[in-house]
């Protein structure tokens, strides 16, 4: 079967890391106590959230926790630096934790670790080398809870920290991206993660207006995690079968209003059987009230393609449904924390096997914070 892509799900990758859950936190705050004397080329930043959670247990998708009421934790920590004229380095790092069925799971990794030169001349580019952020959707520029005005976030994809080299640059109206990167946007691990084989990235944008932009994406690449050879068809390899991924994204802003847009195609290959296809979407407006208020809305709706390996090298090519809504509020209580409240539904496939309806109820406080001004004002 799939794996379970909820909030709470014990991966295999993230058991067998074995990491103490402070060692990103302590070489941040060693790292800030260094940069907190020194000039302004440094900045250390952080962000930590507070969650609550109560769902149903009825669907695929949304129940966290097998639908009993539970809360998660969230710290990140990054800090940048100019290290040298145009080039830069950047570190983030991440713990989290959250009581999966009575029982405490914490989890540790720094998430994003890259070098940034930027050129002048003759055209502005950048380039990044290292542990990236996914470089392309809508939604991965905006994951962050700051950023997020919902809790919950779309189906269509997972934020991933691949290992790569990306390019990025604009020109006028027009901007792109290309990478190489070493992980694929579909993350299917069943007891491993994917092979470590670069597949190219890319994305362009026009904004023809201010306030307005319209944008696409494409990678193809494999997308197996190591799975035992006996599952596949003699001479076979994971890496012999290939997502194809197209997307297309809008983001509009106007006065107090905001709209941001997605749909993304997938075809992926599934041994001894063909191909899964999906196509999905979600329209996201936002309006602010108020300096302290907004509220904000996310409907998503399509198939996500599911590979599912059944025994010995039998396979199918599935599709998961996916239709919800989630509607929430924020509140600004102080300039750094944000609060946040939310509803979400899920509205069934119509095929009562798959999943039933699923509600989310849920709860998040998020704060943001300046390391270095902690230091700057105890002197």
């Amino acid at each position: 079967m799939p794996p379970d892509r909820s909030l709470w799900a014990t991966r295999p990758s993230a058991l067998r890391r074995r990491k103490a859950v402070t060692v990103a936190a302590s070489i941040l705050f060693a790292f800030s106590t260094l940069v907190a004397r020194a000039d302004e080329r440094f900045m250390i930043q952080g962000l930590t959230d507070a969650e609550y959670w109560d769902t149903t247990p009825q669907s695929a998708y949304l129940t966290r926790n097998a639908g009993e009421p539970a809360a998660a934790g969230r710290l990140r920590l990054w800090a940048v630096g100019d290290l040298a004229q145009g080039l830069q380095g950047f570190v983030l790092g991440r713990i989290e934790g959250a009581k999966v069925n009575t029982v405490e799971q914490t989890d540790s990794e720094v998430d994003q670790a890259y070098l940034r030169y930027s050129f002048s001349s003759p055209q502005p580019l950048v380039l990044q080398a290292g542990k990236l952020s996914l470089p392309y959707g809508n939604f991965s520029r905006r994951y962050f809870s700051s950023q997020n005005p919902l809790i919950g976030a779309p189906e269509n994809y997972e934020i991933s920290y691949p290992w790569g080299l990306q390019v990025s640059g604009a020109l006028r109206r027009f901007d792109f991206m290309a990478a190489a990167l070493n992980g694929p946007l579909t993350h299917l691990e069943y007891d491993s993660p994917t092979e470590s084989i670069l597949r190219p990235a890319f994305a362009t944008g026009v904004t023809p207006l201010v306030g307005f932009r319209i944008g696409g994406y494409f990678t193809h690449g494999p997308y197996l995690s190591r799975v035992p050879e006996a599952w596949l068809l003699p001479g076979k390899s994971p890496s012999d079968y290939h997502e194809t991924v197209a997307g297309l994204d809008l983001q509009y802003s106007r006065a107090h209003f905001e709209l941001n847009t997605e749909m993304t195609v997938t075809r992926l290959q599934v041994p001894a059987t063909g191909d899964a296809r999906g196509r999905i979407w979600y329209v996201e407006p936002k309006y602010t009230f108020s300096p302290r208020w907004y509220a904000a809305m996310r409907y998503e709706r399509g198939d996500l393609p599911e590979p599912t390996w059944i025994w010995a090298q039998t396979w199918a090519a599935e599709q998961e449904g996916i239709h919800d809504l989630e509607t929430g509020v924020g509140f600004r209580a102080l300039p750094g924390l944000l609060v946040k409240g939310s509803f979400r539904t899920d509205f069934g496939s119509g095929n009562p096997t798959l999943y039933q309806d699923g509600r989310v109820v849920a709860l998040q406080l998020s704060y943001s914070f300046d390391v270095k001004s902690w230091f700057a004002a105890a002197r």
